[in-house]
């Protein structure tokens, strides 16, 4: 009569290697999301557009938090270029101490050299209590930082209006979003209007603002992404934030909410990859 044969060392050795293998497949999962950058394009059609803009291509930047994409963020670079940009947009929480100022100055200084570059401020910019330093290593590598400021772009002999908001996170007394847009539009009445803001809150704050297209970030897109759910945490804390990544339209203006480049210090990126955001202007008849 055959002896019974023991199986436990076998199914030891099997659940260890499953752990294993789930171990291993989760390092890199959040190793990939953490490092391989992709980028996505949206189009925005409005017949506000003047001709001469049809075809502008913004590429956005956000939430960088001094992340680096090979050395002297070449890869991230090399993607904005793929991205053939007319205009660059920084849009906050690019740097967590004034240490960090460093990364931001030398990308800075490399996209200036594809295209302009406009930067607005985000909360932990300022929470760095480095802020005017990063304003001034950005503005000598090449950026225009917009403060509550509006700038007009020209092609030809028609022009459009960008207006970047200054983050909440910095002066108790300072000018509301709707109160600069009004100001900057009093100046250049008519123009089709993009608004640059870290804070992704828009449509909720101000439903009505009259602009055509707001792009920001600082959700970084939910942290964790949950396929057929969405973003799980925002950087505010908050679980499944309605607005975390893509595009949303409010009736008053298109909001285009980048899902960000750096991590979190809560929580690392899971399944939300670093992101280029590319957005192409487009004049409808």
């Amino acid at each position: 009569m055959k002896r019974r044969t023991d199986r436990k060392p076998h199914t030891l050795r099997a659940a260890l290697l499953a752990v294993l293998c789930l171990t291993g497949l989760f390092s890199l999962a959040f190793y990939d999301s953490g490092h391989r950058l992709v980028t996505t394009e949206y189009a925005v059609a409005s017949a506000r557009l003047p001709a001469a803009f049809d075809g502008l291509r913004i590429v956005q930047l956000s939430d960088l938090h001094a992340a680096s994409f090979g050395r002297d963020n070449a890869r991230l670079v090399k993607t904005v270029a793929a991205a053939q940009p007319d205009l660059i947009v920084l849009t906050g929480d690019f740097i967590e101490t004034a240490d960090e100022i460093g990364v931001s100055e030398t990308l800075t200084r490399q996209l200036a050299q594809l295209a302009p570059v406009y930067f607005v401020s985000g909360n932990h910019d300022w929470a760095s209590h480095a802020a005017g330093d990063l304003f001034a290593a950005l503005e000598s590598a090449g950026a225009t930082c917009l403060r509550n400021e509006a700038v007009t772009l020209t092609r030809g002999a028609q022009q459009l209006l960008l207006v970047g908001v200054e983050d909440p996170n910095s002066f108790a007394d300072l000018a509301t979003p709707d109160e600069v847009v009004a100001q900057a539009q009093a100046a250049h009445p008519g123009l089709f209007t993009i608004l640059i803001g870290h804070r992704n809150y828009w449509v909720t704050e101000y439903p009505a603002l009259p602009v055509d297209v707001i792009l920001c970030g600082h959700s970084h897109g939910g942290i964790i992404w949950l396929p057929g759910v969405g973003g799980l945490i925002s950087e505010d804390r908050t679980l499944f934030p309605v607005y975390d990544a893509g595009r949303y339209d409010c009736g008053s203006y298109a909001m285009i909410v980048s899902r960000g480049l750096g991590q979190a210090r809560q929580f690392p990126r899971l399944f939300n990859n670093p992101e280029v955001v590319c957005v192409v202007l487009r004049a409808e008849a």
